[in-house]
């Protein structure tokens, strides 16, 4: 009999898996007659009814998973499923609880690599919810652990995708030489070990510090670089990734329509995909075009549009953006307090998030919609605030206007 059930469950697991699920259906009725009880009958229903999009139904299964009489090993399934059902709703706080239990349980096993996997997927959802400081420890720890196992060259591959992870951290509180070095080490592993995808997306990240910092023909080579190697290897979402960095670089430079043909290329990739995230951004640069080209009500329409469509994925560092530039937008309108409200209100979320280079931006426009109102005095302020937060990220271009802006105002 225990034969038969594994078999069922591997069966209906990979049913689910390709997305049959009438086929799972069946599978699921048949272990179910022969064992309701069981914990792989129990987790394969909580399966079907999450693909099946009954939610409530699917926790309610994987909660019998998780009863102090149920073994460490279900019990830890039973809270990365939970737990990744929390993730999946936005629900961050929740998921992390979660899957910490799951890791609890993953220690008693001594199961290092769920137990590795798990303190990864953390890192992930922590960047996600907007929480870089927490994330940055959570890599941290966990490279370390990885650093010091005696087989540790059998874990290069989640190595890597770990200080990934960390140099996204790092960048987002703004510790840009940091993340720098993070992405050198990429670079310099996956060459020795000819690994293209991933110096692909490294040579990508580290252009992403060169155009915060305003090295523009760097971050362009490499930008350029990482394009042609995901070329090379037909990888489409690398492609795409690179291709929106171009468009942004180009919109740094206010060069319109080379920005535009780059993120036209983008777009057509992430259709093909049908990758709504990867479109979403997509739109967030072409509302970004709009604006340089002075296109307003069309910037504004794609906006709340994105901004609706970020708030329901819990995206919070795209969200940061497309809410920042529908206060511009207003500014540009001249809608002043609605756009100084908004503001302000970006400013409190970027601010409770660490965002390094959001924070400083966000204070550059509130100064442009206080000279916009004749308050001179408090736009000095948000401008000498801002100057100190460029100034930390070593932003040259930045740097250079808000000092060219605050020489203005003594005139």
């Amino acid at each position: 009999m225990n034969r038969r059930v594994n078999k069922l469950y591997q069966d209906g697991t990979f049913a689910i898996a390709d997305g049959n699920l009438i086929k799972g259906k069946k599978i699921l009725d048949k272990l179910m007659a022969l064992a309701p009880e069981s914990p792989m009958a129990i987790e394969l229903a909580g399966d079907f009814a999450r693909c099946s999009g009954e939610i409530d139904e699917a926790l309610s299964w994987f909660e019998r998973l998780i009863t102090p009489e149920a073994s460490s090993d279900w019990r830890a399934i039973g809270f990365m499923n939970i737990a990744s059902i929390h993730q999946s709703q936005n629900k961050t706080d929740q998921a992390i609880r979660y899957y910490r239990e799951a890791l609890r349980e993953f220690e008693i096993l001594g199961e290092k690599d769920q137990l590795w996997s798990a303190k990864q997927v953390i890192g992930e959802t922590l960047v996600d919810g907007g929480m870089f400081q927490e994330a940055a420890q959570t890599f941290e720890d966990l490279l370390d652990e990885l650093r010091k196992y005696p087989k540790r060259r059998a874990y290069l591959d989640m190595s890597l995708d770990v200080r990934v992870g960390l140099a996204e951290a790092y960048r987002l509180l703004g510790r840009l030489e940091e993340s720098r070095k993070q992405w050198e080490k990429i670079i310099f592993v996956a060459k020795k070990y000819q690994d293209p995808l991933q110096l692909a997306t490294a040579m990508d990240g580290l252009g992403v510090i060169c155009q915060i910092q305003g090295r523009f023909d760097e971050a362009k080579d490499l930008h350029s670089q990482a394009l042609q190697i995901n070329r090379n290897i037909r990888n489409l979402e690398g492609q795409s990734v690179n291709l929106g960095n171009l468009a942004r670089l180009h919109i740094q430079l206010e060069e319109w329509e080379q920005a535009e043909q780059y993120i036209r290329k983008s777009i057509k990739i992430e259709q093909k995909n049908e990758n709504l995230a990867g479109i979403a951004f997509d739109k967030l640069i072409l509302a970004e075009i709009d604006i340089g080209r002075e296109n307003y009500p069309a910037a504004e329409k794609k906006l709340l549009q994105l901004e609706a469509m970020m708030t329901r994925e819990g995206k919070s560092d795209d969200l940061l953006a497309i809410s920042s530039q529908i206060g511009l937008v207003h500014r540009m309108m001249g809608r002043l307090d609605e756009a100084y409200q908004r503001q302000l209100r970006v400013l409190d979320r970027a601010r409770a998030m660490n965002h390094a280079d959001g924070i400083p931006a966000i204070l550059d426009e509130l100064a442009e919609i206080e000279l916009a109102r004749g308050n001179k005095e408090q736009a000095k302020e948000y401008w000498h605030e801002a100057l100190e937060h460029y100034e930390k990220l070593g932003s040259e271009k930045m740097i250079q206007s808000i000092r060219s802006s605050l020489a203005e105002l003594e005139f």
